[in-house]
């Protein structure tokens, strides 16, 4: 399995913006194949700062979401609350 970490700075005042934006495209998009689930972690000492989890059977998986224009839409919305990204991890699960 793979593992995509995005860490983000989120706008100051648009952290429920954000969080907002990442239900409604799960809601409303079909779940991409290969994605198995996915997570959201606000980080405890600094409020605007989020992290994304997600969990793939594979990076192509992943990969082949990122070229599709859909996704691409998505994260030009997404991106109007998101201050800079901080960190991308990729990694994969060892247990």
């Amino acid at each position: 399995m793979y593992a995509h970490i995005v860490s983000f700075q989120v706008k100051k005042g648009e952290e429920i913006t954000f969080v907002e934006l990442q239900k409604f495209e799960e809601y409303t998009e079909a779940k991409p194949a290969g994605l198995d689930h996915f997570h959201i972690f606000k980080d405890l000492n600094d409020t605007s700062r989020y992290f994304l989890i997600e969990y793939w059977d594979s990076k192509s998986d992943k990969e082949k979401l990122a070229n599709t224009d859909e996704y691409k839409h998505f994260q030009n919305v997404r991106n109007l609350a998101i201050e800079k990204k901080i960190d991308i991890i990729d990694c994969e699960m060892v247990v």
